[in-house]
């Protein structure tokens, strides 16, 4: 890490960060990696999502068997991901705002406004030693949140995955469920449909920017963005291919529980590249084994680690 490092940890790699820790210990760990990344030029940013899902546990209330542990790993986040200059929680944008930037060049109107509306949510946690004073409806507007982005991402799935069995019926009437299966997989995971995918993602923001192109355009930007963040349009085809392989059901309980939160993952894959952001690097923090397949296949297994392997390239026990 001798450039600057922008770096993310996900839900889970914050939740074993502090667990059973205590206020002090926490407090001597954050100082540790603080230091350390302030050495190696790493810049600790943090995601939307990864700040709802462990504030979202918190409406179970101090009895909750997540709540000790979410509570720490929130109060951890923000501390480790707070910007002293610009006195606010870093808070990477969400995949329309970076496309906007990066296609476009423009960003939505009230984005700075709605940036430092969302970093004072979250300052309310940035101390060990309190108890956030924070009301249950709050928690419970965190969660239904949570739940509704996670509900609308599992909705685009189930749509696109529906568009695509019904065109498959269409053009290979007499073909067997299980040949026209293999036809559409082999559809979504190819080159053609990447490009398809990223054009499309450029056509909806540019709409809600107000800004319209003609069709050369759009290719030539699709191409740009999907040459640019390739594992964004990877892990989506990625994905597709597994509900419609394994069957899954995106409405089944286990699907809520286990598929939903693919949502961070997809957010996730529009920050990691080859490519640099703010003329530095980006790193990725997880365990999760389906990311890390898919950045070692599209050739950026440096890019991510595990939080042991974290804490271990900085030497801290």
């Amino acid at each position: 890490m001798n450039n600057k490092v922008s770096v993310f940890f996900d839900t889970n790699s914050y939740r074993k960060l502090v667990l059973n820790k205590n206020a002090d210990e926490l407090t001597e760990l954050l100082r540790l990696i603080k230091s350390s990344e302030q050495k190696k030029f790493v810049e600790p940013i943090s995601t939307l999502t990864v700040n709802l899902e462990l504030t979202a546990n918190l409406v179970e209330g101090a009895e909750g068997a997540n709540y000790q542990n979410c509570l720490r790993g929130i109060q951890f986040l923000t501390q480790h991901c707070y910007d002293s200059n610009l006195n606010r929680i870093r808070i990477a944008a969400l995949p329309f705002i970076q496309i906007s930037a990066m296609i476009f060049g423009a960003l939505p109107i009230d984005f700075e406004k709605d940036s430092k509306n969302i970093s004072r949510k979250f300052e309310n946690f940035m101390f060990f030693y309190e108890v956030p004073n924070m009301s249950e409806s709050f928690y419970r507007w965190i969660k239904s949140t949570l739940k509704r982005q996670e509900r609308e991402f599992a909705n685009s799935l189930t749509g696109w995955v529906k568009a695509a069995k019904f065109g498959s019926e269409q053009i290979y009437p007499n073909m067997d469920v299980k040949s026209r299966k293999r036809k559409i997989i082999e559809y979504f995971r190819s080159d053609e449909y990447a490009q398809k995918l990223s054009v499309n993602s450029v056509k909806i923001v540019g709409e809600k920017l107000g800004i319209e192109l003609d069709e050369e355009e759009y290719q030539k930007r699709g191409y740009f963005l999907k040459s640019t963040l390739p594992v964004a349009s990877s892990f989506f085809q990625w994905v597709i291919g597994e509900v419609i392989e394994r069957n899954i059901d995106l409405d089944s309980k286990k699907s809520q529980s286990k598929r939903w939160n693919w949502i961070w993952d997809y957010q996730i894959a529009f920050l990691i590249s080859e490519s640099t952001i703010s003329d530095g690097e980006t790193l990725l923090v997880t365990s999760d084994k389906e990311i890390i397949e898919i950045l070692s296949r599209s050739g950026l297994d440096t890019k991510v680690m595990k939080i042991e392997e974290y804490l271990d390239f900085f030497k801290i026990t």
